[in-house]
């Protein structure tokens, strides 16, 4: 329930019981998603299970597409942005289940 996929249980709970916009609770939600990821790394590497090379290019995407996201964020509907998680969490779970 934390991490990465943490962000489908906290973003509409943020919304619907702490009252947060949309907008806030999405910001929120990433913002969690950092110091997790990071600790994550830390543990697997003790273990030997890090590359650093492609650890950096995800990080270098992710952080472009954060901007681009958030740049556009104000553009966007907030119920559009409700469906679009609906259906990104209904992706997820079709994908597990496979």
């Amino acid at each position: 329930m934390i991490g990465i996929g943490g962000g489908i249980i906290m973003i509409p709970g943020m919304v619907l019981f702490l009252g947060l916009t949309q907008y806030t609770a999405h910001a929120t939600s990433l913002a969690a998603i950092v110091p997790l990821a990071v600790i994550s790394a830390m543990v697997y590497s003790t273990y030997g299970n890090f590359n650093i090379t492609l650890a950096i290019l995800f990080a270098l995407g992710g952080m472009l597409g954060a901007y681009i996201g958030s740049s556009l964020m104000p553009y966007v509907n907030p119920n559009i942005l409700k469906r679009i998680l609906a259906v990104a969490c209904i992706v997820a779970a079709v994908r597990m289940g496979v």
